[in-house]
Parts: C-alpha cells; structure tokens; sequence
C-alpha cells in the first residue's frame, strides 16, 4: 500500500494523502500537492473543482499556476450545481482557451462508493503542440487515483468521524488503553465498518511483544497469539510505527512461523496492520501503543481509500497511554486463586460458553452465578429450576440475591446476571468486579452467537447441497467435517407453524430450540428453512418423540410443533430422497393443520406414497400405462376423457365432478361411459378397481393444474 522507494511523484501523492489523514490542513496540503504537481508535468497551471457540500455552494476551486486570480474567477464563473453542466461547460470553453491560456486536459473524477463527482484540469506548456493528453505515465495515473481515494475519504468521513463518533470521546478511549473490552468492541467494530472487513483484531504493544487483546468477526473463539517485535507485520509496524498492507497473506515475505498457521485457521488472505502512537514518554520518542488488524478472507486487497480511512480511524484514537501487563488480583474473603483477574482476560480473549463465565464467578463469590436472556431464560438450560430457586429466594430475601442487568453503555443487551453471593460485593481490591463480569458476560455471548452462526450456516449449506443434488462426493467429505452421520441412520423433521417465523428467526430462539434438540438427541438441529429443520440420528434415539416435543414447548413455548420420525436411510442417495419426501409430508400436516403433531412417516396413508421420491418414477409409468387409452384419444380428438375419468376416480360421483367442471352431470356420465370402453377395464373386478384408482390418484397429484377446469361442451 504504501512507496517503499522514493520516486519523483512521491511529494505529490504524499501531498494528498496528507490532506485526507489531516482534514483541518487540507486546503494547504491539496495546494501543496498541485505545486509540486507543476514541477513534474509540462504544464503551467493545473486546478482542481472539488465538491464543496458544506459551504455557501457546491464547489470550490484550487488552482496553482500563473495567473492565478483571474483564472479562479474565470473557473468560478463557469460553475454550477448540476454536474453534468460543469462537465459541458467546462469541455467547451477549455477547448477554446483563454486569452493567452493554451487549451486545457479536462479529467473526470469520481469515487467509486457513490459517484461523488470532481474535476482536474491540466493546462499544457505553450509550445507543445496544443492538444495535451494524459501520457501513460504511472506517477500521474498514481495521482489520479489519490485524487479519486481522496473524494471517498472526505465524502465517508462525515459518516463515520462525525462527533458523535466513538473515536471523539476521549473517555473511551482511555478505557480502550486500559483493555476495556466494550471500548474495545466499539473499536474493532467501526474499524470493521470503516474499511469494509471481515476481520478485525487489536494488538496491545509491549516493549517486546505484541500481544492479541481482543477480536470481532473470528471464526474460532480461541484466535489469538503473540508475536515479539519486529516479527511478522504487527510486529514490524509496532516496532517501527509504519502503517503496512499486503495484497495476500499467504503469499506475504513477512509469515512469522509463531502465528502464521493462527491466522491461517481463520482463513485471512488481505490485510493491513495500522499503528495507534502513544503520548511521548521521557526518552522524546513516540511510542506505538497497539496495533490494528483489519483483513478479509478474499484476495480483495483494501482499495487506497480504505488504508487512509484505517488510517483516519487510527490517528483519531492518538495519543493513546501505553499499556501495562495484567496484574494479579487478590481481595479478602474470595477464593485465594492466584490467577483470579488473569482468569477473566482468558475469558475474555477465549470463552464460547456461559458456563464458563458462571463457573468462574461461581468460585469466586462462593455462590450461584445464573446468566438469563431477554425473555428470562437461562443460557444454561439445566439450570432453570436453580434459577427459579434463586427468585423464590430474591422474592423472600431481595438482599441476599443480586440482579445485575447485562445491559452497557453502548450495548442493548436484554437479559440479566443473578447472584447469590456469599461475601461482600463488589470486593474492595476489586471495585469495577460487577461491571468486569458483565462484559465477560456480553463478550462470550457474543462469541457464542458468532460460533453458533458459524456452524448453523456451514450445517444448513451442507443440507442444502444434499437436497439440491450437488457432487455427493463432496456431500459426504463435508459431513464427515461436520461430524454428521452420513453413511446410516434415521431422520426426523420438525415444523413450526409460519406464523412463528419471525419468533424462529430470534438468533436467541434457534440457540435454545437447538439447545433443547442436543441435549434429548445428542444429535445438532439442521434448518432447511425457518420454521422446518431436521435430526440425523446415528443409532436409537435417546429420547422418544414424545419427550423431545414436551421439553420443546416447555423451553420455547412455539405450538403447535409437528414432529415427523421413523425414516431410515443407508446411504447419502438414501438420506436425500428420504429427507426430501418427509420434509414433504411435515409440510403438508402444518399447511393443513393436523391435530396428531407426532406422526410416523408411514401415518400419512396413501400420501406417503404417493410423494416418495423413490418410487415417483414407477408410478407415473404405472399410471401412464392404464390411463393411455383416454390419453390417445384425448390427444387424437380434443377431448377431456381422461380429466372427468380421474376426477370420478378422486372425488367418488359423477355429480361431484359435475360440480366441480360446471357442466350437465349426463355430460359426465357420457364421458365415463365412453371412457370404460376405451380402457375396456371390468369395472366390477375390485383388482382393477384399485388399480384405476390408483392410477388416478397418482395422476392428480403429478398433472395438478394442468387440465381445463372450466365447462366445455366437447364430449
């Protein structure tokens, strides 16, 4: 991203990178920038028409060259609100010239974001054969393009440094320094937003380390090294304070072998690591206080607007006090654990369970320690009847137990944190502990969620794939990944009534129906969609239909849930074509309002036949077969012998088929009669009985709205 070796234009790009990390110099730094421009190109003026939204109007010039004052009037006269009329007016009069001004190079510049609109124009040295174009030269296209990053970054600064901002308060960003985690997470999340990551991390600097404090967008909860100074890129840049950004990681000359397989794991390809300096300490230098890590997982390496918005974004948070190492925290009447406070940063930089958070505030108070959602649940299903003990004993006795709302400044969290402690809180060695647990609390819910998401999407693809028909080669290899029982077993699928979809689309509803699921199957819940998901049961289920639906509607209360089990599978090809006709069979008993909400795959009768895949080909044939008669002569004369035969078949008179076609039930009757002989069937024989009506059966459901359903008067 950045000149490594110096170059004529240097001063020029430098110029302007300048004005867009230094918005109160901007004016001298783009004036700057076009002197500097006029000693490397043949020119004898060059301007800039620059949008100008909060002033009187739409645009203000910068000009440098000869004539200055008469040609900014000349160039100011010419402007207008719209556009497009710059742009013409321009592209006229500059083609003319001016007086003893040669005419003039018109460049269009625009950012990429919104089509936020500029203009730069170069007027050639007298002499040079009048028309001036662009050579191919890579300093002024190098130009062009700072030009164009500078008009994105002065258009999104106003949206993402506005002072509103989290990086103007200046509270904040003193708890940043002193490994906040909420200040932290606001960080790496406008750092994300700000340079359109997928990743971010933060690195504390040591004097000899720089140490991974925090992260948002991790694929694995436990990301997190240490890499010493001057190693790898977060090393160089804290040890030498040099912004760096490489196009793709893997291919990077700076892989430090201590993390490289780390960051690897988390499959990060584009980067930049920018330095945040700290306030001058005694020797007159200025230190790097922490690193910031934005990447993504593409080969997308960050476009020039990005770096200098990271870079706006780290500046802002400068100077930032430099870092202490942890302490160890001790206080009277707690456990004497020795790595109390160094517990809480490991929660804080690895935890994805509540239990953990619980287990650990647990020992510390010397009570329970309940975490609840926003509908009062507990994250730890096993734990709701200790949390009902805990109320019971709050409504008797409201100071013997606390409840602190998970709720920060900065964080709409619902929920809540009940203890039941057994000394003294907050501790006196320890005054923030309620505060610290919160944000262990939010944190590892957070991660939580973020792991939860990860595994319900690579789960959900892997069954779309299945269903879809996709190389069941790599089908099975990504079962395998998943830990799915892919070779054998049996399925079953529930589905809740659509209108509690918008309930199921709850991140929190999902974790505690699938929750619910692997605790009574020790197997996960796939979602095909929001409200129908399935199980794959490697051997017997651990728990009967029954009890899972009750543990269901006790935790999540959704009703009606219809459960349909019993099918059995032996291969992928089995699985597929199982799935697919059960899914069907489940939909069917929602969309038509079943009262049984636990049924058999083989409870539907008829219909689970008809709508199983692996035998849909052999009863079309069959039906195909029988029918053909009526089908020839349909084809061959018009008529309609085959619709009015298979509707007598399903509907059961020759009345209920004139209802339906709105003819003269004699029509129906004739039709029936001259259908008979055509198929020449015994229709007293209950054998081929059964088999027209099946026939017609299949028939229906696999021909549904194609036939005419209105009168007509053919025979």
């Amino acid at each position: 991203m950045q000149e490594h070796c110096p170059d004529p234009w240097t001063p020029v790009t430098h110029a302007l990178k300048s004005a867009a990390l230094c918005p109160e110099q901007r004016e001298e730094a783009i004036a700057r920038a076009l002197q500097e421009l006029l000693t490397r190109v043949p020119a004898v003026a060059t301007a800039l028409i620059w949008p100008c939204p909060q002033r009187k109007g739409p645009w203000k010039v910068h000009y440098a060259g000869i004539r200055r004052n008469a040609m900014h009037r000349w160039l100011s006269a010419r402007l207008d609100p719209s556009p497009e009329m710059v742009a013409s007016v321009l592209e006229r009069d500059l083609r003319t010239g001016l007086n003893d001004m040669p005419p003039a190079l018109l460049l269009k510049l625009a950012s990429p974001e919104s089509g936020r609109r500029a203009f730069w124009i170069l007027w050639p040295t007298p002499g040079e054969g009048g028309a001036f174009t662009l050579p191919p030269n890579e300093g002024l296209l190098r130009v062009r393009q700072t030009l164009e990053a500078l008009l994105e970054v002065e258009e999104k600064e106003e949206q993402y440094f506005s002072p509103s901002s989290p990086v103007h308060d200046r509270s904040l960003i003193e708890a940043l320094a002193h490994g906040d985690a909420q200040a932290l997470a606001a960080i790496l999340s406008l750092a994300r937003i700000v340079t359109r990551a997928d990743f971010t991390f933060w690195g504390q600097a040591y004097n000899d380390v720089v140490e991974i404090a925090g992260h948002l967008g991790a694929r694995h909860s436990n990301f997190g090294f240490a890499l010493g100074l001057g190693r790898g890129i977060g090393g160089r840049v804290a040890a030498y304070g040099t912004p760096m950004g490489r196009g793709d990681y893997r291919n990077s000359p700076y892989r430090d072998p201590s993390v490289s397989d780390i960051v690897d794991r988390e499959q990060v390809r584009s980067g930049m690591a920018l330095p945040v300096r700290s306030q001058s300490v005694p020797d007159g230098n200025v230190h790097v206080a922490a690193v910031l890590y934005t990447t993504r997982r593409t080969v997308a390496p960050f476009s020039l607007a990005e770096f200098l918005l990271g870079q706006r974004l780290t500046r802002l948070l400068e100077p930032l006090p430099l870092a202490e190492r942890p302490t160890v925290i001790h206080w009277p009447g707690l456990v004497r654990t020795p790595d109390a406070k160094t517990a809480w940063y490991e929660l804080l930089l690895h935890a994805n369970r509540v239990e953990a958070v619980e287990n650990w505030a647990g020992q510390l108070i010397k009570g329970p320690v309940i975490v609840t959602d926003g509908s009062g649940k507990p994250y730890v299903l096993a734990r709701s009847e200790e949390l009902e003990q805990l109320r019971a004993e709050r409504a008797r006795q409201p100071e013997k137990v606390q409840v602190v709302p998970l709720a920060l400044a900065g964080l709409d969290r619902a929920g809540a944190v009940y203890l039941c402690p057994a000394v003294s809180l907050p501790p006196p060695h320890w005054p923030d502990f309620l505060y610290d647990l919160v944000v262990a609390c939010n944190l590892v819910i957070t991660r939580l969620e973020q792991v939860q998401d990860q595994l319900d999407r690579r789960r959900e693809q892997w069954l779309r794939s299945l269903l879809k028909g996709h190389s069941l080669q790599y089908v099975e290899q990504d079962g395998y990944r998943l830990g799915l029982p892919v070779e054998r077993g049996q399925f079953w699928v529930l589905a809740w009534p659509q209108d509690s979809l918008q309930a199921m689309k709850s991140a929190r509803k999902r974790m505690i129906v699938e929750s619910v699921v692997l605790d009574c199957l020790k197997s996960p819940l796939i979602f095909v969609d929001d409200d129908t998901a399935i199980v794959l049961l490697e051997g017997q289920a651990p728990q009967p239909p029954s009890k899972v639906r009750d543990a269901l509607l006790q935790h999540c209360g959704v009703q009606p849930l219809w459960i349909v089990y019993g099918g059995r599978y032996h291969s992928l090809e089995d699985l597929k074509m199982g799935l697919t006709h059960t899914i069907a069979l489940a939909q069917k008993a929602r969309r038509e309002g079943y009262g049984e909400y636990l049924l058999d795959v083989y409870t539907f009768g008829l219909d689970s036949l008809l709508e199983n895949p692996r035998l849909m080909k052999d009863l079309e044939a069959f039906a195909t077969k029988l029918l053909k008669p009526l089908l020839d002569y349909d084809r061959a004369t018009g008529s309609h012998l085959t619709e009015t035969f298979v509707l007598a078949q399903t509907l059961g008179s020759a009345q209920a088929v004139a209802e339906r076609l709105g003819v003269h039930v004699n029509t129906i009757r004739y039709r029936l009669h001259r259908a008979q002989d055509l198929l020449g069937s015994d229709e007293h024989s209950p054998k081929e009985q059964t088999a027209m009506a099946l026939a017609a059966f299949i028939w229906q459901r696999s021909h549904a709205g194609e036939g005419p359903s209105s009168a007509d008067s053919s025979p």
